[in-house]
């Protein structure tokens, strides 16, 4: 597999006050892979025909959202887990810290080790387009 990537440089000031450039990789992406795709891609791998995978897909989405709400962590084997975060305001004692104070930070997901295992041979190349600058 090949994978490309850029470079983008930053400015930062270190401890003396000096200007300081640094540079560092930026993956590029080689577009996106939308659920009609992955629907394609599983019916030529399985018995399923493709729009039984996009029902399926529509489905996995409303049990994933349904199951983070009520408060599971899911756990894909030979993908990773979703799980919810939390986040609120910062509260001065423990009673104060109620519900309304409470919110959800983000969806997080980590990749499962034999997910992340795989993709350690991967060879990056570099490429010249630019980024974006912040």
């Amino acid at each position: 597999m090949r994978r490309y990537y850029s470079v983008s440089s930053k400015k930062f000031i270190d401890k003396d006050g000096n200007e300081v450039v640094k540079f560092y990789p930026n993956a590029v992406s080689a577009g996106h892979y939308g659920s009609v795709d992955m629907a394609r891609d599983l019916s030529e791998a399985t018995s399923l025909s493709e729009p039984d995978v996009v029902s399926a897909l529509k489905a996995f989405s409303i049990v994933l959202e349904k199951r983070l709400k009520m408060g599971y962590n899911i756990k894909l084997d030979g993908i990773g887990t979703f799980s919810l975060s939390v986040t609120g305001e910062p509260c001065l004692t423990e009673k104060e810290c109620k519900p309304n104070k409470v919110r959800v930070g983000k969806i997080a997901f980590k990749a499962d080790s034999k997910l992340r295992k795989e993709m350690i041979d991967i060879k990056f190349y570099k490429t010249n387009l630019k980024r974006n600058k912040r």
